[in-house]
């Protein structure tokens, strides 16, 4: 940090200080523990800005605050400071030469703001920027319904185990959205996953993107709904989904309780791209499940035919992202001959255990596999 004054702003607009809060090395902490031995005045305003820039990120899901986003918090907290002194004015956010009991004053109640306000913040600024389609979402929520979104800021597949017994294998970097117990099978995907979906002819289920709203019956198919202007992308492995538009979403929403699918439906190996700035959705030509950048779930056939099953755990754990814990010495020499294809975890593992004679429960991404019996 290159000049004197040291006031919050100056931290907030410091890139080398940034990095150290978010990502600390033996370098970066001996200079910043160096500067602040040599301001211990400054100790209070350095607190401040290490928990402004790790609720921001945590609220954002960023690793660090923009500019724009800095500069909308100042507006905030400006306009909350003057709500709670009931004063026309209050003195901009600005660099000074020097640090005086007003500025002290000021950061105290940025701290208080911050402590009580942020979250509500940003969440106003997420809704305000999400595409229509998420405010539709939404807004047609059933009243009651308490909607959640898990989001996979991890470098590793996440599974989603949705009420109605679906599970959704949400790859890095993507988001999923969803009520916490079903009345209408929707969900709205930011990123790309994998859907297993339990068949249920009359009641579909329908994922929504910025783009496009496929329908399912029951059914395993890939979408690739990705945040930028890219295309959108749906693959079918097992099943038949229809996709349409969602310029037509008042019509997707009618036709979701008509168990027939209509719109562009797609079989297993076909898949369809949908043109942000076009707006066109097309059929994609060959086969979808061999480029490389499909997921190992989809391009997984989890057809196992005296297949050992420490070898068959293995498969389920890279497949969903899960770590599977059983008695080697009991299991280990076992062997499995069953077809898994398209059926949600929680019934893969039924099928597995029920062939072993064993029982499974699951707890955050470990599942336990408990008795069994004992192969020679």
């Amino acid at each position: 940090m290159k000049q004197a004054a040291y006031v919050l702003t100056d931290f907030l607009e410091d890139p080398d200080f940034m990095r150290w809060i978010k990502h600390p090395d033996a370098t970066q902490d001996a200079y910043w523990q160096q500067f602040l031995e040599a301001h211990p005045d400054k100790k209070p305003i350095v607190e401040m800005a290490r928990q402004y820039i790790l609720i921001v990120a945590e609220q954002t899901g960023q690793q660090l605050p923009t500019a724009a986003q800095s500069d909308m918090m100042r507006q905030y907290i400006q306009k909350h400071i003057r709500e709670e002194n009931n004063e026309k004015t209050v003195t901009p956010f600005t660099r000074t030469v020097g640090t005086n009991w007003g500025w002290l004053r000021m950061a105290a109640s940025i701290a208080l703001v911050i402590s009580i306000g942020l979250g509500t913040y940003w969440h106003s600024q997420r809704q305000a920027i999400q595409p229509e389609s998420y405010q539709q979402f939404v807004k047609e929520t059933p009243a009651g319904v308490t909607l959640k979104e898990t989001r996979n800021d991890t470098d590793r597949p996440l599974t989603v185990l949705l009420s109605d017994g679906s599970s959704v294998v949400l790859q890095p970097a993507s988001r999923l959205s969803y009520p916490d117990t079903f009345q209408q099978r929707e969900v709205y995907l930011t990123g790309k996953a994998f859907f297993e979906i339990v068949k249920d002819p009359s009641h579909p289920f329908l994922v929504y993107t910025r783009g496009i709203a496929t329908k399912v019956l029951g059914t395993s198919f890939m979408v690739d709904a990705p945040e930028s202007g890219q295309p959108i992308k749906v693959a079918v492995k097992t099943g038949r989904v229809a996709v349409y538009a969602l310029e037509k979403s008042s019509s997707v929403r009618q036709k979701a309780a008509n168990p027939e699918l209509s719109g562009l439906v797609l079989t297993p190996n076909q898949g369809a791209e949908y043109s942000i700035d076009s707006k066109r959705l097309v059929r994609m030509s060959g086969s979808v499940f061999t480029q490389p950048e499909t997921q190992v779930i989809a391009k997984q056939s989890f057809d196992f035919d005296e297949t050992p099953v420490p070898e068959v755990f293995n498969t389920l754990e890279k497949a969903y992202g899960v770590h599977i814990v059983y008695d080697e010495t009991i299991l280990g020499k076992c062997t499995l001959s069953a077809s898994l294809v398209g059926q949600p975890f929680h019934d893969k593992l039924a099928v597995v255990c029920k062939a072993l004679e064993a029982q499974y429960a699951i707890q955050g991404n470990q599942v336990t596999i408990t008795g069994g019996q004992r192969c020679q």
